[in-house]
């Protein structure tokens, strides 16, 4: 695991590294927001402001002060805006 930081710290190798490590897992493994943002190919402050902004968005667990997202969610989440053409949105 790599430690945590500031997003715009973080290398693309360990991005992309982070993104390898979420492709891998099976769908109940709960990720943190760094490696969820990875893996989608957003950043952590997206996510934090589609937690606080948007009653629609991807699911999360909150442990005590730690937020965190399974697998599964993530790919929902990515199924759910699958486009064909730019003529569907």
């Amino acid at each position: 695991m790599i430690k945590r930081k500031a997003w715009t710290s973080y290398t693309e190798e360990e991005k992309q590294m982070m993104k390898n490590i979420v492709s891998d897992s099976s769908p109940s493994t709960p990720f943190s927001p760094d490696y969820a943002a990875a893996y989608l190919g957003k950043s952590s402050n997206t996510l934090q402001y589609m937690r606080c902004h948007h009653s629609n968005t991807i699911i999360y667990s909150k442990i005590g002060r730690h937020v965190v997202y399974r697998k599964k969610h993530l790919d929902e989440y990515l199924d759910k805006y699958l486009h064909s053409s730019t003529t569907n949105y």
